[in-house]
């Protein structure tokens, strides 16, 4: 990895010139803000911050903070940032052991009692990397525990592979990381977390409780149905954070403008060390992994077309939704934050990253989910089961013209019918879905998986090929392609 972070920078610009190439700044943001404003009218509810060139140039609240009270959202708006909360918990380890007051080779058992001798060798590179082999989770997100209780079912639980061979996501993981933080540091975790990271960062509007949030700035969270959920401040926490079910690992408040500070702030030595940096985006890796594209700590680190880096985290609760990526070498920023999780609009960060990079991208506008538009989905999806692709084609042109097709709707019902060992009804219904959005990255790539269930290699390499020229950032598609062809 430390070959990501030497690129030269004439190699960049050379890159630039004959790779990949970016329009304007002035005509990217034209084409950003479209984008935005489109999908906001297809029902999009969130804060959006877009960094070119080093400096922010969009910060925009879109949709609807608090649907009820018809209050919109605003750059300052509060959001449930989920997992990008693994990223702070990350960097205080680093910290502490900047401190000398751990190691990142430390075990459990230095800081816990009665560690099962299944779990002894488990280290704090281990649970950064979601490599102990522990469970997801031992309990829903704000269900009460206490910390006994949630030892002992984490001790208690079966490993699900010998720790620091295989990757596997563990919420706990970063639980224990949290009570390692207050045990070395004796202070709470967000205490411990204001004082070394956020303080120094200028971050007054992230936390759980420390900072003063006004009410009316923290946004409503509303499902995929369009049913409110409420605000994450209302939901049974502890005395200062939330339950261990999620502290540590989720849960935190932000917005936009603190993610931008903090991006900031990594940016240079303030914070992190030039050392302990390094170990965030590219730690040892295991024999087997690839330098390309790796979870580090709390980001994940992928290798670009363009042979540049991009670290980047997500975070959601089915709920609210966030996702921060950040292209280093290129000086470039993608910050989303959305209380409304919708298919529609959890890949926008994906979108704008097609925009800036590709000068031929034109991005879809999804249509509004409503009843109208599910109806007419379901309708030719049963068209397509019991009278096949053409019947289905002649009703959709006959369709009227407040009725459109959900990509997601059709992209869910085909891997139902692969669930349900139908995969030549789903192969029908993907390739419909690429007849309606024939520059989708996403159908494209769903259609290359149906012809994968159903053996035909070289029609998934087709299409998987396909949907990379769109999105030539999916590590997914890559991987598919190259096991294929093997």
């Amino acid at each position: 990895m430390k070959q990501f972070f030497s690129i030269t920078l004439f190699l960049a610009s050379f890159l630039f010139a004959h790779c990949f190439q970016i329009m304007p700044e002035d005509e990217t943001l034209k084409k950003v803000d479209s984008y935005l404003s489109g999908i906001e009218k297809s029902g999009f509810y969130g804060s959006v911050l877009v960094e070119l060139n080093g400096k922010p140039v969009l910060s925009k609240g879109y949709g609807f903070s608090n649907e009820e009270k018809q209050i919109k959202n605003l750059p300052a708006s509060i959001f449930d940032i989920g997992s990008i909360t693994k990223q702070f918990t990350a960097a205080a380890i680093l910290k502490l052991e900047m401190q000398d007051k751990l190691s990142t080779n430390d075990k459990l058992a230095k800081f816990f009692d009665n560690v099962p001798e299944d779990k002894k060798n488990i280290t704090i590179h281990d649970l950064l990397r979601h490599q102990s082999g522990l469970i997801s989770n031992v309990g829903r997100d704000y269900e009460r525990i206490d910390y006994e209780e949630f030892l002992n079912k984490v001790f208690s639980s079966s490993l699900r592979f010998e720790s620091g061979t295989r990757f596997s996501y563990s919420n706990i993981g970063y639980s224990l990381l949290t009570m390692i933080i207050e045990k070395v540091s004796s202070q709470t975790y967000e205490d411990y977390l204001y004082e070394n990271l956020w303080k120094p960062s200028q971050m007054e509007m992230t936390g759980y409780i420390r900072p003063w949030f006004d009410p009316n700035l923290i946004a409503v969270g509303y499902d995929r149905d369009n049913k409110a959920w409420g605000k994450p401040t209302e939901k049974e926490w502890d005395k200062t954070a939330p339950y261990l079910h999620l502290k540590g690992n989720g849960g935190i408040l932000s917005t936009t403008g603190d993610l931008y500070r903090w991006h900031k702030s990594l940016l240079s030595e303030d914070i992190l060390s030039k050392e302990a940096k390094q170990k965030l985006y590219s730690p040892k890796l295991r024999p087997e992994e690839s330098e390309t594209s790796f979870y580090g700590y709390g980001w994940d680190v992928l290798l670009t077309g363009r042979n540049t880096t991009r670290v980047w985290h997500n975070g959601s609760n089915n709920v609210f939704y966030a996702d921060i990526m950040r292209y280093l070498d290129e000086e470039i920023v993608l910050i989303m934050l959305s209380n409304k999780f919708h298919p529609n609009f959890n890949g926008l960060n994906q979108e704008l990253e097609n925009i800036i990079f590709n000068l031929e991208y034109v991005p879809v506008i999804p249509p509004v989910d409503n009843e109208t538009n599910r109806s007419f989905t379901n309708r030719i999806i049963n068209i397509i089961e019991e009278f096949g692709l053409d019947k289905a084609k002649e009703e959709f042109q006959k369709r009227n013209t407040n009725e459109n097709l959900l990509e997601f709707m059709m992209q869910n019902e085909g891997f139902n019918y692969i669930d349900n060992k139908k995969p030549e009804i789903a192969i029908k219904v993907f390739e419909f879905n690429v007849f309606t959005y024939p520059n989708s990255a996403k159908a494209l790539q769903y259609l290359g998986e149906g012809y994968m269930e159903t053996g035909e290699k070289e029609l998934a390499i087709k299409y998987f090929k396909q949907s990379l020229k769109i999105n030539p950032e999916n590590p997914f598609a890559k991987d598919m392609i190259k096991e294929l062809e093997e």
